[in-house]
Formats: C-alpha cells, structure tokens, sequence
C-alpha cells in the first residue's frame, strides 16, 4: 500500500520518483476531469497545464510541509482533498466567482474537521472517486498490458474465480508460469498506485467479461 504521507514529504523535498510524480500528476488530472473543468483549463494555461497545477501544488506541500510530517498517517482520501485545494485554488485565479461543483463540500467528521482546520484543505467527496476508481483503474491495467499477456492473465484470473480452467493451448506449463511472474513484476514496477480492494474485483469481472470470454480466452 502507498504511504501517502512519505509520498507528500518526498514530493514537496522534490525527492518523489518519477513513477511517484506521474501518479501525483494523474490524481490531478482525475479530480479536473470530475470536475468537468478540463477544457477551461485547457483553453486558459494550454496543454501543458497539469505541470502548471503540479507546481502549484509542490509550492503548497514545501508550506504544509511541517504539518504533514507532524501526522502520523495520511489516508488516500486526504490525499486527495489536498489534490482538490490545490485545483480550486489555481482555478480560482481566472474564475473567482465560479465554484468547481460537488455535492457535497462540508467535512464528515470531527476528524476531518480537525484535519482542514490543522492544513486548511478542503475536505473532499469520496463518493465522486469511489466511483470512479474501479473504470480508471480497468483502464490502467489495460494500458500496462500487451495482448500477449491476455491469455497467461485470463488462465490466472479464472484459476482465482472458477478453479477449473483450461489453460492456453500455445503455451507451455513453464513458460505459462514465467510469463505470470514477468506479468506481475511489470505491475509491481509501473502501476502508479495500490487500488483498493473493489477496484481490483471491479477489474477481474469485467476483464474475464469482456476480454477472456469474449475473445475465447476461457
């Protein structure tokens, strides 16, 4: 699991990784992309404008540095109520008068109100990425993968589900198993961050739907 606590001391030291700098970039393309304030975005800092708001938010992290090392963990969905000030205040140069919309604005908690008054950070709708996160994350798994890896993936995602599967014709027992370890090391090494529990069933229904049994994998 991602300790996002870690990750905000390193971002703001500007120690992140490159993987760490993508994953940070990508929260903030998510939130705008919710938000339907893309293309306002776009039209107003042009096409590079998620480096625009990524240094803003670095400027932000150097100033909230000390707060953030004063917790003792920091949880995804704080994360990304730091991800939306962040929006909101950058947005908030061009339309001051215009609200980014969300149901829901007010914090949840005693805990989160304690959080927004220590850091002054919007507390943020975790409905709005509960949502969102199984699609995205689909999304993310398919772009990490080459069709070559479908059928080794369907095998072992379908051992998981049903138990008894055929495994692929073409593929030998041992390089079956080696092409699963290499699989599963490129995951290790590229995806951007650990999805929650529901995003990952969310993947494996809908990939044994659409690619295995659809394109005869199983």
């Amino acid at each position: 699991m991602m300790d996002y606590r870690e990750l905000l001391i390193r971002f703001a030291e500007g120690r992140e990784t490159p993987q760490e700098r993508e994953f940070i970039k990508n929260s903030i393309a998510k939130f705008i992309r919710q938000a339907r304030k893309d293309e306002i975005f776009r039209r107003n800092w042009g096409d590079d404008y998620l480096e625009d708001v990524l240094s803003e938010l670095r400027k932000t992290m150097i100033l909230q540095k000390s707060l953030i090392e004063e917790k003792s963990f920091i949880s995804w969905r704080y994360f990304l109520s730091i991800v939306r000030s962040c929006v909101e205040e950058f947005y908030s140069k061009i339309r001051p008068s215009e609200e980014i919309p969300y149901e829901v604005a007010k914090p949840k908690t005693e805990q989160d109100e304690r959080d927004i008054e220590e850091t002054k950070i919007f507390a943020y709708e975790d409905r709005v990425e509960e949502k969102a996160e199984g699609p995205e994350f689909y999304e993310v798994m398919l772009d990490l993968m080459d069709k070559k890896d479908y059928p080794v993936v369907c095998y072992y995602l379908c051992k998981e589900v049903q138990k008894n599967c055929n495994k692929p014709k073409v593929i030998s027992e041992a390089n079956l198993y080696k092409r699963w370890e290499r699989f599963k090391k490129k995951l290790k090494d590229h995806l951007p961050y650990e999805p929650s529990a529901d995003a990952v069933k969310y993947f494996i229904d809908r990939f044994l739907s659409e690619i295995c049994q659809r394109q005869g994998y199983i």
